[in-house]
């Protein structure tokens, strides 16, 4: 009897992959991918998952099948149009791994479209700099201004080098803690006190790390999702009564919100305030707090740490971008103690760096999947039935040759700028900006803070690099990163000395 009940097993798991190879069967892809999430698994926890995802596109083409209900497209018009207003694609179950609160969703883990709509309206104002006691975004620049300043009080205390000493500098580390420092800044009023402590505060970047690769495999097996948010395995997940961690930073977001709304307490000048103006509720607060502290932080300090590394390692990019930033100090152009974003958009060349560290390294490298709508779709030429996963290939955008030319591989930021006399350059930097504006995503999934990341790189490479020389202690090994939904970076060791 047991013999037969597994042979039945069996016979029902063959039949069960092979009609979803069946399914899907005319789109190209790697042979064991369409039998079984293995082979994406594997790809995604080996941490090159951004070369991993170039890699197969570039063998397969812009549509590949990468499991037995996944493709990933790699073409900017069909992602565009996935994610256009009228859009009928919904968001993927892969999205479900972003509810803080098993049974309440947020921005993030919310699928329903209506109800995602809804939520994204109330956060709106907050985003754009208005409800938040102000009329203009000057509460988020006065935010990322007072931690650059923290920033740069710490390295002016601690880390400085001469001729005799050297003070290893972790820029891995110090991004980290500057981002976090930012969004709880610009959310709550005050920031948590990373950099005031110069530490690891909660032991949050340490469990944070340890989770990204878990996040992978909900990627690629978005079922687990519900099951490990119900009783008993919840329990094991972070919780506002933790110490340490994600459920330490769960914790602080919704004490500051009760805090908040308790009667009698006065408005804040923050998103926060501006969250409650826009009539979100109290679990709706309490899980978008959180989510944005956290996916905000390690993007941009993603961002960050891989734009000045390559900067620092690229003699040609690093004294192209001081000899602007000096010039413009000479001529009374950059603001002091911190220069402003308004200026910042000025610098042709400081625009060239962000948007190239942007592409070579897209902040965020997971499959974002959204489901094909009832009746099916055409995709590159590809019948593609309802229900499929499509998959958003960020790291193969960021390498299409024939958007950014056969040395797409290379960190060159002289490619965002025109040049002079040739025809079709409108044209050339009109196309790549578009496909770029994809890293934040598009439409109705577009990233709310894609303005403040920028305002955060426009200003700390001017007030690093005119402040500050730098130099890659580790040459042959300057950084140790692991690539999964999110980047993991350690050990970017730098040595810094204060410009002559």
């Amino acid at each position: 009897m047991v013999i037969e009940a597994v042979l039945l097993l069996l016979c029902a798991g063959a039949v069960y992959c092979a009609r979803a190879w069946i399914r899907l069967r005319h789109v190209p892809g790697p042979p064991l991918a369409g039998w079984s999430p293995l082979w994406m698994i594997r790809k995604l926890l080996g941490g090159r998952a951004n070369e991993e995802l170039h890699r197969v596109s570039e063998l397969y083409g812009p549509l590949v099948r990468i499991g037995p209900n996944d493709l990933l497209c790699t073409d900017p018009d069909t992602l565009r149009r996935i994610a256009g207003a009228r859009s009928l694609y919904t968001k993927g179950a892969f999205y479900e791994s972003g509810r803080i609160i098993p049974g309440y969703d947020n921005v993030v883990s919310q699928r329903d479209e209506a109800k995602h709509k809804t939520l994204r309206a109330k956060m709106m104002a907050a985003y754009n700099g208005r409800e938040n006691g102000n009329t203009t975004d000057t509460s988020f620049e006065s935010g990322v201004d007072r931690q650059l300043l923290q920033l740069i009080a710490l390295i002016d205390t601690k880390y400085i080098s001469d001729h005799g000493t050297l003070r290893p500098f972790d820029l891995s580390a110090k991004s980290q803690f500057f981002s976090l420092d930012v969004i709880s800044d610009m959310s709550f009023g005050s920031p948590f006190g990373f950099l005031t402590e110069d530490r690891d505060l909660y032991q949050f970047l340490e469990i944070n790390d340890g989770a990204v690769p878990i996040m992978n495999v909900f990627q690629a097996m978005p079922w687990l999702t519900n099951a490990v948010q119900r009783w008993p395995l919840r329990l094991a997940l972070p919780n506002d009564g933790d110490n340490i961690g994600l459920g330490r930073l769960m914790g602080l977001s919704k004490s500051y919100v009760e805090e908040r709304l308790r009667p009698g307490s006065k408005a804040g000048q923050d998103m926060l305030q501006g969250f409650i103006n826009g009539g979100m509720s109290y679990d709706e607060l309490v899980q978008h707090m959180f989510v944005q502290i956290v996916a905000g932080s390690i993007t941009t300090a993603t961002a960050i740490r891989h734009t000045l590394l390559a900067v620092i390692s690229t003699p040609t990019a690093y004294a192209t971008l001081q000899r602007e930033i000096d010039s413009r100090m000479m001529m009374g152009l950059i603001s002091s103690p911190i220069i402003t974003d308004a200026e910042a958009l000025q610098f042709p060349y400081l625009q060239a760096v962000v948007r190239e560290g942007l592409r070579m390294w897209p902040p965020t490298t997971g499959l974002g999947s959204k489901t094909v709508p009832r009746g099916g779709d055409v995709l590159c030429g590809f019948h593609v039935p309802e229900g499929t996963q499509i998959s958003h290939n960020f790291a193969g955008l960021m390498r299409l040759k024939d958007v950014w030319g056969e040395d797409a591989d290379v960190f060159r930021p002289e490619r965002w700028l025109p040049v002079p006399g040739k025809d079709g350059e409108h044209e050339r930097l009109r196309i790549m900006g578009q496909v770029l504006d994809l890293d934040f995503g598009s439409g109705k999934y577009q990233c709310l803070g894609k303005r403040i990341a920028l305002m955060e790189l426009n200003k700390i490479f001017v007030e690093l690099m005119r402040r500050y020389d730098f130099a890659i202690i580790n040459p042959q090994n300057p950084i140790k990163s692991w690539s999964g939904i999110f980047w993991i970076a350690g050990d970017l060791w730098l040595r810094v000395t204060n410009r002559q």
